[in-house]
């Protein structure tokens, strides 16, 4: 599943109230897209010649990956202790010292699995990954020259793509597909009626395992 600011916003009011005796200031919550770091807690303070006058907070979620709501919710939950640490002047060890990793197994005994890191490691990614398999729009076309092509394109231009390939005189045949195929996760998405030579033998192989998409 993938995650909006309204659900996090519903989630961080409920645990703000369960875990934290509704203390924690209201953060901004935004979407981020990052590959390695799950969540992030950023803060900035503004003074006024040497007075503080105000504090911010972004907790900031990535949607990069697929993942099961409880595993959003237990980011969202290590983001909020840092949250509680900052927002409260507590003095921390470390990062993720004392201070964090005692209010971590708190938490985490109510059910949770709340790490001291958000960042993922090779194998997660990979994991999540093979989850995911984005389903692309494919475009298989042959030529009266002998020529196999095949291309992954942009869907808000198959139409007019496909119109331009009926009216194409060395065009033999064109076909579209949808596919989660690794194979296509190098080519380009296209916007024009553009593909990538292949051997025959290439071309048959993937036309019969994807699935057949009238436009």
């Amino acid at each position: 599943m993938q995650v909006n600011v309204a659900q996090l916003s519903e989630w961080f009011a409920e645990y703000n109230a369960k875990y934290f005796a509704d203390k924690l200031p209201l953060p901004t919550i935004a979407i981020g897209r990052s590959r390695t770091r799950l969540g992030s807690m950023e803060w900035k303070s503004q003074r006024k010649w040497l007075l503080k006058t105000s504090e911010s907070y972004t907790i900031r979620i990535s949607n990069y990956y697929d993942m099961e709501e409880k595993e959003f919710k237990n980011v969202l939950l290590h983001e909020m202790i840092h949250l509680q640490i900052v927002s409260q002047h507590m003095k921390d060890t470390s990062p993720h010292g004392k201070i964090f990793r005692q209010r971590m197994k708190e938490i985490n005994a109510d059910g949770w699995n709340i790490t001291v890191s958000t960042k993922m490691s090779e194998a997660q990614k990979a994991s999540t990954t093979r989850k995911r398999k984005r389903q692309r729009l494919i475009l298989a076309i042959t030529t009266h020259s002998q020529k196999y092509l095949l291309s992954v394109v942009s869907p808000k231009y198959a139409r007019e793509i496909n119109r331009i390939l009926r009216l194409a005189p060395d065009v033999k045949s064109h076909s579209w597909f949808v596919s989660s195929d690794d194979y296509f996760s190098s080519f380009p998405t296209v916007r024009t009626p553009k593909g990538r030579c292949v051997t025959k033998e290439i071309y048959e192989e993937k036309t019969a395992s994807m699935t057949p998409f009238e436009l």
